[in-house]
């Protein structure tokens, strides 16, 4: 991950969609932060924590924002009360899927890393490409084609599944969104990205014609190796 200097506010309009399908736009509240990221990142994770979270510091292939997305999934794998006390701010919340967060994050401790494929990484970008220019936020192709019949084509997986966010460009932002999932009841964009089961992770962040950004993070086992 590299040195990130943000004192700035974490405002986003962002649209999750669910695999069942959308939910509605939510208005992020502003939160201001006295410390940089990388401080606070500094202050509740080793350096040997963080290097084992950063799995994705050398591919290339991927923006830094992206890399980060992963930097992020992993800290809250690692250690889900830690990152929730350093960088999410919602202890104290009344929100009730922040709450759950807590609850669930409380919990979440050395789930194993995710680790970038290149090949997933494909895929994202592509459902990205595709759907971004179009204005869609959706996970079948704009040609109709299914989901997984189109990650397949470029990682054969036994088992994924796929998160979409728009609305934010920012790696922290976008991460949180996904854990918080307000309003998708199945919680799915959550469970997705703290499962033990997924250890294979693509990601991509692209331009969006409605939402100005979309960020698709394609998950897998490590079948398709």
């Amino acid at each position: 991950m590299k040195k990130i200097s943000l004192k700035s506010t974490l405002s986003a309009l962002i649209l999750l969609f669910a695999m069942a399908g959308c939910e509605e736009i939510i208005e992020e509240p502003e939160i201001e932060e006295e410390k940089s990221v990388q401080e606070l990142v500094d202050q509740y994770f080793t350096q040997e924590q963080q290097d084992m979270a950063n799995t994705a510091k050398e591919a290339s292939y991927l923006t830094d924002d992206e890399r980060d997305v992963i930097f992020f999934c992993n800290l809250a794998r690692l250690d889900g009360k830690a990152f929730c006390d350093a960088l999410l701010d919602i202890r104290d919340s009344d929100n009730s899927y922040e709450k759950s967060l807590v609850e669930t994050l409380d919990t979440t401790k050395d789930v194993p890393m995710l680790y970038p494929n290149e090949q997933l990484c494909k895929a994202s970008a592509a459902h990205a490409e595709d759907i971004g220019p179009k204005g869609l936020v959706q996970h079948q192709s704009s040609d109709g084609t299914k989901t997984f019949d189109r990650v397949r084509q470029y990682y054969n997986s036994g088992t994924m599944a796929e998160n979409i966010a728009a609305g934010n460009g920012k790696a922290l932002a976008i991460v949180r969104q996904l854990l918080v999932d307000q309003g998708v009841e199945s919680l799915g964009h959550r469970k997705n990205i703290l499962s033990a089961k997924y250890n294979r992770i693509g990601v991509a962040i692209r331009p969006h014609s409605t939402y100005k950004y979309c960020c698709v993070q394609d998950f897998s086992d490590n079948a398709g190796e």
